[in-house]
């Protein structure tokens, strides 16, 4: 029987293909575990976001006036852990706090610029801006 006619693979071509399946392997499952993490993120953000609109809509809807004083009161800081857990949130413990800060833009005009940021647990802080003016 001559090597010529010998047929399949040598013992070293398996041990590279193998090698070759392992690593990529090695690479594929890393991937997943941070690919979780960001959606878990991007889930944490949608939440938050929500808070943000509920209560940025709120002082939207009241304009410039007692509202928007009475508001930013309010919310200037608050803690969620003071207030007795979290905002009708699903995930118990997203953030734990919120503050926020009504500027006026200009003197002529009642337009107020008012940031709204969320402290998340994690260390993580979120910003929303909204504009607010007579109307």
């Amino acid at each position: 029987m001559n090597r010529t006619d010998c047929k399949g693979f040598t013992l070293i071509e398996v041990l590279v293909a193998l090698t070759i399946l392992g690593v990529a392997l090695i690479a594929i499952m890393k991937i997943f575990p941070e690919s979780i993490k960001q959606t878990r993120k991007a889930a944490e953000r949608q939440q938050v976001s929500f808070l943000a609109k509920t209560e940025l809509g709120k002082l939207r809807a009241g304009g410039v006036g007692p509202l928007l004083t009475s508001w930013a009161a309010n919310n200037a800081y608050r803690n969620l852990a003071a207030a007795g857990g979290t905002y009708n949130d699903p995930v118990p413990g997203l953030y734990k706090s919120w503050t926020s800060t009504v500027k006026r833009i200009s003197s002529d005009v009642d337009l107020y610029r008012v940031t709204f940021n969320v402290e998340m647990f994690d260390g993580r802080r979120e910003r929303f801006v909204t504009y607010v003016t007579e109307q």
